[in-house]
């Protein structure tokens, strides 16, 4: 494979002939096989043969060979060393939108409770016919059930939830709602 050199390196240093002097930042890229492909390759293997190796274990096993890489990766250096490692892979991806996909339901009645405080605030008035406290009770709580809704109906659908349906999406139906 040729990468061009951009795509590899940072902060680079040249001299006026365009040579390179010096970079600050190198990435490499290991490809790893499918799961289907590693099934394919250790399908009918003597370590194999026992152990029932299927499509899911070979994803497990390369899901694990990951997380280990960049574990080991991120310990490879000294801590008082002066360069950096920054090891990601699909897997690392993976978890991250798994944590943050968590929905913690404590913050989300607090964020309710907020806005409802906030709509009340804003919107009582001294005089009972001017103000409009119960209106904005009602818009909150609306807003409440079609959040509350929209949520259940992706369940109901099948569709998985991730950081986008239960953190961004959320805000944008409490601040538009």
């Amino acid at each position: 494979m040729h990468w061009q050199e951009e795509l590899l390196l940072g902060g680079m240093a040249r001299d006026p002939q365009g040579q390179l002097l010096r970079a600050e930042a190198l990435q490499s890229t290991f490809l790893l096989m499918s799961p289907r492909q590693l099934y394919e390759h250790f399908r009918g293997d003597y370590q194999t043969h026992d152990i029932g190796w299927s499509e899911e274990q070979a994803g497990t096993v390369l899901q694990a060979w990951q997380r280990r890489f960049v574990q080991l990766a991120q310990e490879a250096l000294p801590e008082n060393a002066s360069q950096q490692i920054h090891a990601f892979s699909s897997t690392t991806l993976d978890d991250i939108l798994h944590a943050f996909s968590e929905v913690s339901a404590a913050r989300v009645v607090g964020g309710y409770l907020l806005m409802l405080a906030y709509a009340c605030v804003t919107m009582l008035r001294w005089d009972c016919a001017q103000s409009q406290g119960a209106v904005g009770l009602a818009g909150v709580l609306l807003v409440a059930l079609a959040v509350a809704s929209g949520l259940g109906l992706c369940a109901l659908l099948g569709i998985a939830f991730n950081a986008a349906t239960t953190q961004v999406g959320q805000v944008y139906r409490q601040t538009w709602g």
